[in-house]
Parts: structure tokens; sequence; C-alpha cells
């Protein structure tokens, strides 16, 4: 029996492991690495295309994905438009 997204969202809930210990010591370790590295980069000496390449790195983490919105099939696709005068 293979799992369907309907199984797989049931198995997900019903799972017997439990949180992750130390997951957010480790974040938090993380972030603090992360800001350290991000204040020693001298961003004047980087190229052009090294700065570009450090945005779009920066930008991933920081601006968040845009999701596809579903289109209702129930809505409908015609319309008629009237003038008022």
């Amino acid at each position: 029996m293979g799992f369907t997204s309907e199984t797989a969202t049931e198995a997900g809930r019903i799972s017997k492991r439990g949180k992750a210990k130390h997951s957010s010591e480790l974040r938090a370790k993380l972030s603090e690495l992360t800001d350290e590295l991000i204040d020693t980069i001298d961003i004047e000496s980087l190229s052009q295309s090294e700065r570009i390449a450090l945005l779009r790195i920066l930008t991933s983490y920081t601006i968040p994905k845009v999701k596809h919105e579903q289109v209702d099939e129930n809505y409908p696709q015609q319309f008629e438009v009237h003038i008022i005068r």
C-alpha cells in the first residue's frame, strides 16, 4: 500500500517521534554565528557580481516565498460589462 497525500498527512500526525531536544538551542547558535559572519564581511571590497550573489542568497532567507493561489473551478469565467451613462 503506497502513500497518498492524505495517508501521509495522517501518518505524520500520529508519529511517535518526539520533538528535537536541541533544535531551539542549535537555531540560536546558528543565528548568532550567521550574524557574526555577516558583520565581518567587507561589502565594499566585493565586486558587483559578488554583491548580487550575496543579495540573492540573503533575500531567499529574508523575503517570504509567494504561494500560488488556487483557482476556484466554480467561479464564472465569463462576465458582462454594463456601461452606465
